[in-house]
């Protein structure tokens, strides 16, 4: 487990250096804020189609091999986001960024494979940890290379660096990074491989737990990635926020990610239930997200920064844990790909939306109609599966 939390550690710093840069990158090349969305939306068609595309070849070929091709595309495409010249340059190397973000993925199948179901939450909180600490050094590292010149930043240096770091990380997960899936997996998704791709698709979906995860996946990323394509836009309209100031804050969100998914989420899986902790982190979400658009000053809106992270960081893995807990035999990578294709999905309407809404409406209008969002999801999930949610997944994998 620790060699796949350090080689996603460092790949994702080298995220936490390349994403708040991004918007800013794509404005010194005449971009409006609704074709810095694009960016994200790129990202996300690539990682919609790619994740189930690499769950499958994981459950398939083993995790090993799956896991190494993901992070040296990563490294390709930090490279080719420096290289950038042209915003459409920019673009091309988000597609090919979205196609290695399998990797998250096939990381959280290594996980479900050497974990037991009661250690699974803590286990896929680790993957999360790794997110925190890229986005505690990764923005706070852009920031420095990106100069002290507002006018003339230097977009490319980061990009550099983020690239080695996740090379660095490739290395790494070469010599350490160990084959998990075991060979009872392996034959079993080869048999499911022989049926009609319907009947693959109903073994996969097999409950109304599944289903209902799936839509989780769905409706938190659709809802956050509206805020976190325009949270650099929204801050230096609201506050004049800069770059480094905004790196600062990225760190923040980090350090709270850590403290969440590293240290937290364990004790209160084990007290609170996972059902409980996704009902939780609904509300957070929303809550956090309503409280921005009161935010008269910045202690408010770090207030509301935090009640964000909170909700974020209590059900990215949550969910992932109840997901893979509830797949059928040999369908672990299959079913986590499918779930992060609907994130994909999510994260390809949210910032669309979200543009619109931040152009033409008003720029608070992204954050209003999320937290919305979240309160009527919920009122919709209680109503229709608190029954089912509140069943073990065991009992949801065992029907």
């Amino acid at each position: 487990m620790l060699a796949v939390f350090l080689s996603i550690f460092l790949d994702l710093v080298g995220f936490g250096i390349v994403i708040p840069l991004l918007p800013f990158y794509a404005e010194h090349y005449g971009a409006s804020p609704f074709m810095v969305t694009w960016l994200a939306t790129a990202f996300s068609i690539f990682q919609m189609v790619f994740s189930t595309i690499w769950g499958r070849l994981s459950d398939k070929w083993g995790r090993r091999p799956i896991f190494l091709a993901c992070l040296a595309l990563s490294a390709v495409a930090y490279l080719w986001t420096g290289l950038a010249e042209t915003f459409t340059a920019l673009i091309i190397a988000r597609c090919v960024s979205g196609i290695a973000s399998g990797k998250i993925s096939v990381a959280q199948a290594i996980i479900a494979d050497i974990t037991t179901p009661e250690t699974r939450a803590k286990g896929m909180g680790m993957v999360g940890a790794a997110f925190g600490l890229g986005f505690v050094t990764g923005p706070a590292l852009g920031g420095l290379l990106v100069g002290t010149d507002p006018l003339n930043p230097d977009f490319a240096t980061p990009m550099y660096v983020a690239a080695a770091l996740s090379f660095l990380g490739l290395l790494l997960a070469f010599f350490t990074v160990k084959e998990s899936l075991s060979s009872e997996d392996k034959a079993a998704s080869h048999a499911t491989a022989r049926l009609p791709v319907k009947e693959q698709f109903q073994i996969i979906v097999s409950s109304q737990v599944i289903a209902w995860l799936i839509g989780i996946f769905f409706i938190v990323s659709f809802v956050f990635s509206q805020v976190e394509i325009l949270f650099p836009l929204w801050t230096a309209r609201t506050f004049d926020w800069t770059p480094r100031d905004l790196g600062y804050c990225f760190a923040y969100i980090g350090i709270l990610m850590v403290l969440i998914q590293g240290a937290l989420i364990g004790p209160l899986t084990k007290k609170l239930g996972s059902k409980k902790l996704v009902i939780a982190g609904l509300v957070l979400l929303g809550s956090g997200l309503l409280l921005t658009i009161f935010s008269a000053n910045v202690a408010i809106f770090l207030v509301a920064t935090t009640v964000i992270v909170f909700g974020i960081g209590i059900l990215t893995p949550t969910q992932s844990s109840l997901i893979s807990l509830c797949s059928a035999k040999g369908q672990q990578g299959a079913t986590l790909g499918i779930a992060n294709t609907a994130a994909g999905f999510g994260r390809i309407a949210g910032p669309l939306w979200a543009g619109i809404l931040f152009d033409f409406v008003h720029f608070d209008a992204p954050f209003l109609i999320g937290g919305a969002i979240c309160f009527v999801f919920l009122a919709l999930l209680l109503r229709a599966v608190y029954s089912a949610i509140d069943q073990e997944p065991q009992e949801a994998d065992a029907s």
